[in-house]
């Protein structure tokens, strides 16, 4: 009996928060549906007209070939109060169009304009807009523009439709998320609150799912933007270029460079070459007349090589950026994992699944997913790399007998592999020194006389790989320490970048620190176009959608790491949060210096921040657990996770870059999701 009271008592209020959003998936987000079923008159336009600049009109049929200009339509003497407009239009397959509402009305004697909007075949709700004018409408123009050649059939303008009702389940899932998130937090349940049990079996069963899950959601986002998937740009070609040359045993590519380029003076200065008309291959290393490829070359050795040397064929971005990213998140799982095993025993099971969904779904990771193409090959491969050299490091750390060596060789293997891939995410091999401190200076278990197998298998993989790598760089450019990113024929002379305090402390700012630009229209976060009038000096910048840290909600909590600074050097972890934030701001520096201020050299130095963030996280749920401080803290960070996800949602349906996104790209996903998000 008292276990069916606590069962009823257990699923009453999931069962309250499912009715509760219910009732708002079906009156609150569908309100513009119910509120045109009281409307008392369908209007339809019988004095609709329809012309254009440019557009042909088909013999005897409604239908249009627009050319250059628009199609515009028509409708005089109006005279009622109009509260939306239908536009019942034929479109082609695929096809998006923009249209702009101009009235005039009551209050209005000169025609004034709506804000733009846009149909889209694939998105049916497109065709619906609700209008607030000013008393009585009087006359009502439409214009309408999409690409050149589209064939448009208009079959009428109506007015006061009724618009269809959406019910969204996946809309329902994430409200019902958020409330069960903050019900959670609030009443201090499982999530937050019940004490990892020795379950194993089960917990791995579960932990499968979730992450078999994750990898399902990656692999829908990596084909968010199908351009990424096409990857039309040459210079995109450039790891499966170097799988060809590598075939044949050279470095360099088979790209002969035009006779003018051999020439010049300073073919570094792209700006020069195109203003002279000669030709170059943009983002190539050019070094003494042959191309190269500068991106890390350890994702070309692991993937491209062996997918062109087995099969012939060329091994796609986007599935190596997949790989990687995979990778990168099965190492969070196991790197937390290791974490709480060692230092947070009591930490609940949902958490620690929280926190691993939480970091690799972060906004910056996510924004490289969803445009997974050359560059962010290398990115992603040093983030696995790090992470996995993390958890082989607190692997070996506490383990005893023979797996100790094999669990460090392999984490150090890991570690030195980033510089195979990114060079500056190496800093953080800088994590070992707080991290095998006790070891080395005060029980001398590493680098003594008594540990050379430990010794061996911390240093050897950095030798075996730096040599490696400093054969390659030398058989390229002479000289071992010479990776080839200042020869890449970019937007700016890279070879004449050097150390600049001003530069540094602004590319600062924006990785860390500027506030996103919001915005009331879906998708909510307006990409910041970076200009500085402070700065008197050349600034290669692109845009970023605000600083890693103003902007991860879940990240905030560091700024409090001093404040526990002596409970936090008990626990043993101090150290390693302050050089994981250290290190983080130093790639930060050495990202302005070599090349600029651009989102996605964020990943580069985010996850330290995440790092620390996490540690500090655990830290706190268990300082307050069971304290009268718990609700608010479990409150705070449930506002946090839904801060980030709607941080992510805006990253990854961004249009800061004109050339990726979604909304050029995938327009009738993009509006399928904006008509989901705009309810009045």
């Amino acid at each position: 009996m008292q276990k069916i009271k606590w069962e009823k008592k257990k699923i009453r209020p999931v069962l309250w928060i499912l009715a509760g959003v219910l009732l708002t998936e079906l009156f609150i987000c569908n309100f513009s549906a119910w509120k045109s079923l009281f409307y008392r008159e369908r209007i339809v336009f019988d004095n609709l007209t329809a012309e254009g600049d440019g557009a042909e009109r088909l013999q005897n049929t409604n239908a249009y070939i627009l050319g250059e200009g628009e199609l515009t339509l028509h409708a005089g003497l109006v005279d009622k109060k109009l509260h939306n407009l239908f536009f019942a239009l034929e479109l082609p397959e695929d096809s998006l169009v923009s249209y702009t509402v101009e009235l005039s009305d009551e209050g209005n004697y000169y025609a004034y304009s709506l804000p733009e909007k846009h149909m889209v075949s694939t998105a049916a709700k497109t065709f619906y807009t609700n209008i607030y004018p000013s008393g009585r409408v009087r006359d009502i123009t439409v214009r309408l523009r999409t690409a050149p050649g589209s064939r448009i059939i208009v079959n009428g303008l109506y007015a006061d439709a009724r618009i269809p009702f959406v019910f969204s389940a996946g809309r329902m899932l994430g409200m019902f998320a958020a409330a069960f998130l903050l019900y959670q937090a609030y009443a201090g349940g499982f999530v937050f609150r019940e004490e990892r049990k020795a379950g194993r079996k089960r917990e791995g069963v579960f932990t499968a799912a979730v992450f078999l899950l994750l990898l399902a959601f990656f692999w829908k986002l990596a084909h968010i933007n199908p351009i990424c998937i096409a990857s039309p740009w040459p210079h995109h070609r450039q790891y499966q270029e170097l799988a060809e040359a590598m075939s044949g045993g050279q470095v360099f590519l088979d790209i002969e460079p035009s006779e003018e380029l051999l020439k010049v003076k300073n073919p570094y200065d792209t700006i020069f070459l195109q203003a002279k008309g000669i030709d170059y291959r943009a983002d190539y290393a050019y070094y003494e007349g042959k191309y190269y490829v500068y991106f890390g070359v350890v994702p070309e050795l692991l993937l491209y090589l062996p997918c062109y040397l087995l099969t012939g064929r060329q091994l796609p971005n986007y599935i190596a950026v997949f790989f990687f990213y995979s990778g990168f998140a099965a190492a969070v799982f196991a790197l937390y994992r290791e974490i709480i095993r060692r230092w947070f025993p009591k930490t609940s099971f949902p958490l620690y699944l929280l926190l691993c969904v939480l970091t690799v779904c972060g906004g910056n990771y996510l924004f490289v997913m969803a445009r997974p193409d050359l560059y962010d090959t290398p990115i992603m491969a040093a983030s696995m790399f790090t992470a996995a050299g993390l958890w082989l490091w607190i692997k070996g750390k506490y383990k005893k007998g023979k797996g100790r060596a094999v669990c460090l060789g392999l984490g150090s293997l890991s570690m030195a592999l980033v510089a195979g891939c990114r060079p500056q995410m190496l800093l953080f091999s800088a994590l070992a020194v707080p991290l095998f401190w006790e070891e080395v200076i005060r029980r001398r278990e590493l680098f003594s006389k008594g540990s050379r197998k430990e010794t061996a298998a911390v240093c050897l993989p950095y030798v075996i790989v730096a040599a490696g790598i400093m054969y390659y760089n030398q058989a390229r450019f002479g000289s071992v320490f010479d990776f080839g990113a200042a020869y890449s024929l970019t937007s700016n002379d890279m070879t004449k970048r050097s150390f600049n305090l001003p530069q540094a402390l602004l590319g600062l700012w924006h990785y860390f620190f500027q506030p996103p630009l919001i915005s009331s229209d879906f998708p909510f976060f307006t990409g910041n176009q970076i200009q500085s009038a402070a700065y008197m000096g050349k600034l290669n910048a692109e845009y970023t959608y605000g600083g890693l840290i103003a902007c991860n909600a879940v990240t905030w909590i560091i700024l409090f790491a001093g404040k526990w600074k002596e409970e936090l050097k008990k626990k043993g972890i101090f150290a390693f949060v302050l050089v994981s934030l250290l290190v983080s701001v130093v790639i930060g520096v050495v990202d302005v210096t070599g090349a600029g201020i651009l989102q996605r050299y964020m990943v580069d130095m985010v996850w330290g921040v995440w790092l620390a963030a996490v540690l500090l996280i655990l830290f706190l749920v268990e300082k307050t657990q069971h304290s009268a401080c718990v609700r608010p803290v479990m409150l705070l960070l449930a506002a946090a996770v839904l801060l980030q996800a709607a941080y992510g949602l805006g990253v990854v349906f961004g249009n800061g870059d004109l050339s990726v996104n979604v909304r050029t790209s995938n327009p009738g996903l993009y509006y399928t999701v904006q008509s989901l998000m705009t309810f009045f």
